[in-house]
């Protein structure tokens, strides 16, 4: 059948040809759809998200199709970034409250529900080729992120959190190298769809999704791919570290997601960006339920194996620093990413446990060489802990009051069980 072409079709084929960045397109354009999923914002709202080659799509909710907003367009210009190139269209639109189903594109889409009983958590996905490294993103045993996204999507997942470092090929892969032939590299599209969106996109359609900006996210690398994709405010006009935080929540349960990507431990004095950290977290701890975790990418209070030495490396100080006095009684477990392998660290009650699973993809970290249990981290002692360096991913079930942790790798073999209850973090073959 021959495509009507109305008035208000030509009208919003006349945008999309504008790049008209701030106008609700309709998908009579026939846009192919090239990754879609659903996010968490403030305050239990959550949205729609779509990256399109042409026009915005409309989703339909519950039987109404409603047009998506263009989020980012391949002519505007962003500030304050690297160089990159982005030929397709951010989309989104806001999932209505009390919305029951949702279809893009002729999929459905997994719509956030209440009081989730079974969240996935994982994060430094990506492929890194950089001038520190190489690893091999055409060999699925060297860079298995495509693996454990497809295995992890068959969890059925009420909820997935990414710990953030999403985007790793930063570099050309050199000639002759087969391990990473052809890859694209660079800050743009092309190396946020092989690095991410293409990869993730099983698991990107099995549940609502928490993004946790990285530090490979922050402005002096692949910064504008976050803004105009993941971050969850519109759109500004430059890019900006240190955007602030926010609670989602679910029903009884919240998530307090907190902007850390360039949150290093200064070389000299710590209370300026203690101070604004710390700030920004006082706006939102009202705001906090009665059961809560808090994500973030780098860990407040874990450690790590210095690569030339037999020491452990405390990270980080200076969030603790920020947040420690103020962490309500509500936040059970601080979750984050940033050094790649699993760490699972409880401090006896005495402050929230701490959970790392920078387990995604990306090249494994050193594990310490030194016993946690008894050392001083942030002026608390360890009581117990476990590290493990490996490729995986983590489950964590409700049960009651309880809730139980399987650590899982690339294969989905179990590798880990986890116990929290309140604060405290048992973990054990």
């Amino acid at each position: 059948m021959p495509q009507i072409r109305t008035r208000r079709t030509v009208a919003f084929t006349f945008a999309a040809a504008l790049g008209c960045a701030l106008c609700p397109l309709s998908g009579g354009a026939q846009a192919k759809v090239l990754a879609q999923w659903v996010q968490l914002g403030p305050d239990g709202t959550s949205s729609v998200r779509a990256i399109v080659d042409e026009a915005c799509p409309a989703v339909t909710f519950d039987g109404t199709a409603v047009p998506m907003a263009v989020r980012s367009a391949p002519g505007h210009v962003f500030g304050n970034v690297k160089p990159a190139q982005f030929a397709v269209r951010g989309c989104e639109v806001a999932v209505p409250q009390g919305a029951v189903a949702a279809v893009l594109d002729g999929k459905p889409l997994p719509l956030a529900r209440p009081n989730p009983r079974r969240i996935l958590v994982f994060g430094d996905t990506g492929c890194r080729l950089d001038r520190k490294a190489l690893q091999d993103c055409n060999d699925p045993a060297a860079w298995p992120f495509p693996r454990i996204a497809a295995m992890a999507a068959t969890a059925r997942p009420d909820l997935v959190i990414h710990v953030g470092d999403y985007h790793y090929r930063e570099e050309p892969c050199p000639a002759g190298h087969t391990g990473c032939a052809r890859s694209p590299w660079g800050y743009g599209f092309d190396a946020w769809q092989a690095d991410f969106f293409d990869p993730a996109a099983p698991l990107l359609a099995a549940a609502p999704w928490v993004m946790v900006r990285g530090n490979h996210e922050d402005c002096s690398r692949a910064g504008e791919g976050w803004f105009r994709f993941l971050d969850r405010a519109p759109l500004e006009a430059a890019c900006r570290d240190f955007t602030g935080i926010f609670v989602a929540r679910l029903g009884d349960f919240g998530l307090v997601v907190v902007d850390g990507a360039k949150a290093d431990d200064p070389q000299g004095d710590m209370g300026a960006l203690a101070g604004l950290l710390r700030d920004q977290f006082a706006q939102v701890v009202a705001k906090v339920p009665a059961e809560a975790w808090v994500v973030a990418h780098r860990p407040f209070n874990a450690m790590r194996g210095a690569d030339a030495q037999p020491v452990n490396e405390v990270k980080n100080k200076v969030q603790e620093l920020a947040f420690g006095a103020l962490m309500p009684a509500g936040v059970r477990m601080e979750v984050a990413g940033h050094i790649h392998f699993f760490q699972a660290v409880d401090f006896g009650g005495l402050r929230p446990p701490q959970l790392v699973v920078g387990t995604g993809g990306d090249r494994l970290s050193v594990v310490p060489p030194m016993s946690m249990v008894g050392a001083d981290v942030n002026g608390i002692n360890v009581a117990n802990s476990v590290t493990y360096a490996g490729f995986a991913y983590m489950v964590w079930d409700r049960v009651g009051n309880l809730w139980v942790g399987t650590l899982f790798d690339a294969g989905g073999k179990p590798l880990n069980h986890c116990r929290l209850l309140d604060r405290s973090l048992a973990c054990g073959s």
